[in-house]
């Protein structure tokens, strides 16, 4: 048995710069798409209730300022917000005009609740933002759309589990960071699912923002900080790349994540796949053709060897299409154990498709193994317990010495780690997951607990189990977060 503790990795933003924090580097050192074909306007329309859209233009405003930080020992920890402006920062401004603003009536608002069934209340709100949605898409073509929130209809669903603006970090550790689900008769209903999904058609984001944002109470984050989440997540879902990862010397690498999920009737399980391209986590988002058959004596689903094919095989197809290359390896992070069918599936396509390289690696959440140190904080993120080549417990989560602290709530958990097979080196391998902790662009968390292949998977299947097989599906991630 060995413990080793893994460097921080860096990130690359304007100008070839690296830093180890998200917010410190654009503050420094501007988004890493700086000079390249950017957002240097991100052009909003705005849909809400008429008190909740005033409240939003007003913190909308304050937010082109400076926002001073919260009092803390930790001040790296708490940074100030520059202000989302063209001078420096994001080095980009909100641009709108009364034309990009839709104010939905009180009275059409209450008339949502009339029904004493939850689930066809959530679907008649919907149906008021989807019907501006479809305006803005078809008048104004914003970058991306706010949906703004009243508070009194948050609290009816989903009271604890939500949070002020869906880019705001929650630290829910061992709650999966999964909303709660809302039923309504035999089928599951939640709000922001089926509203992602329903605007989907119209190609526009949407970023849905709760109205009490503009005042934060105890239990929310600071200010400064929903400032710094929000406005990461809006210049990511406006096409900007606020940082991008070290690129590697030489190789390609392909990263990818399967994830399943259930039919909102619980009838079926279906594939999802995020597929991250390359260091600047542009990717797409594929659904498996087929439901998955799960056995009675196996409840965890798994991919037949022609399913486990098909679905690597057209993710590859994808990857060539958007960078005409192929990668040289390929790296496929999934949240069960590989069966062997499911390997050779995977394995095969790599092969029709040239992959010299190949690193097949089951991330679970869950393990009955802790770390502990001797001082008054966790362990270091980063920390490494390998029991032999194949199993690893890596915490993501943990005490960081930049910070001086640890910066969550609750004892961070490690996650295990089992390599099914690999080409290339536990320690890379580790070192890669850790690194894309830190992608997940709907805030400007330093880390995150799980990579981004393996949040996004999961985050896909929340959505596309409210989209209809014969709808049509985005292929950016920003559509879903």
């Amino acid at each position: 048995m060995i413990v080793k503790t893994l460097d921080e990795p860096l990130l690359e933003f304007g100008n070839s710069n690296s830093w180890i924090c998200p917010k410190e580097g654009i503050r420094r050192f501007t988004p890493y798409d700086m000079g390249q074909v950017r957002p240097e306007t991100v052009k909003i329309g705005i849909i809400g209730k008429s008190d909740s859209v005033d409240k939003i233009l007003g913190w909308l405003e304050k937010g082109r300022y400076y926002i001073d930080a919260k009092p803390s020992k930790q001040p790296k920890l708490f940074p100030s917000f520059m202000g989302f402006q063209e001078e420096n920062g994001f080095c980009s401004k909100l641009i709108h005009d009364d034309s990009y603003i839709r104010k939905i009536n009180n009275t059409d608002f209450e008339e949502v609740y009339d029904s004493p069934n939850e689930g066809e209340v959530i679907e008649r709100a919907v149906d008021l933002y989807i019907a501006d949605i479809r305006f803005l898409s078809k008048n104004k073509r914003p970058d991306v759309i706010l949906c703004v929130i009243p508070e009194s209809f948050v609290q009816r669903f989903n009271p604890k589990t939500e949070s002020p603006n869906e880019s705001e970090n929650t630290d829910e550790e061992d709650m999966d960071e999964d909303e709660k689900e809302n039923e309504g008769g035999d089928q599951e209903y939640n709000f922001r699912r089926l509203l992602k999904a329903r605007a989907m058609k119209y190609h526009i984001p949407i970023q849905i923002v709760r109205d009490r944002i503009v005042s934060p109470s105890g239990e929310m984050q600071d200010e400064a900080s929903i400032a710094w989440n929000f406005y990461t997540a809006l210049y990511y879902k406006a096409s900007g790349t606020p940082w991008s990862l070290i690129k590697p010397p030489s190789t390609i690498v392909c990263y990818a994540g399967i994830s399943f999920y259930r039919s909102r009737d619980r009838s079926t399980v279906q594939t999802s796949i995020a597929q991250i391209f390359n260091e600047l986590g542009k990717g797409v988002i594929l659904r498996g053709e087929d439901p998955i058959l799960v056995k009675k004596n196996d409840p965890v689903p798994h991919l037949s060897e022609e399913q486990a094919f098909n679905l690597m095989d057209r993710a590859l197809a994808e990857y060539r299409e958007a960078l005409n290359i192929y990668p040289q390896r390929l790296v496929v992070h999934k949240s069960s154990n590989f069966t062997e069918a499911e390997a050779a599936g995977i394995i095969g396509a790599a092969q029709k498709n040239s992959i010299n390289a190949l690193d097949l690696i089951t991330i679970h959440r869950k393990t009955n193994f802790q770390l502990f140190r001797e001082r008054r904080y966790p362990v270091l993120r980063g920390t490494l317990f390998s029991y032999d080549q194949r199993n690893h417990l890596l915490y993501t989560r943990g005490s960081v010495p930049y910070f001086g602290t640890y910066p969550g709530k609750y004892v961070p958990n490690p996650l295990q780690i089992r390599i099914y097979r690999n080409d290339e080196s536990p320690d890379l391998i580790c070192n890669e997951i850790l690194g894309l902790t830190k992608m997940n662009w709907n805030n400007a968390q330093f880390d995150r607990r799980y990579p981004i292949t393996i949040e996004c998977a999961r985050k896909v299947g929340d959505i596309l189990k409210y989209l209809p097989e014969d709808a049509e599906m985005e292929l950016r991630y920003s559509f879903y977060m």
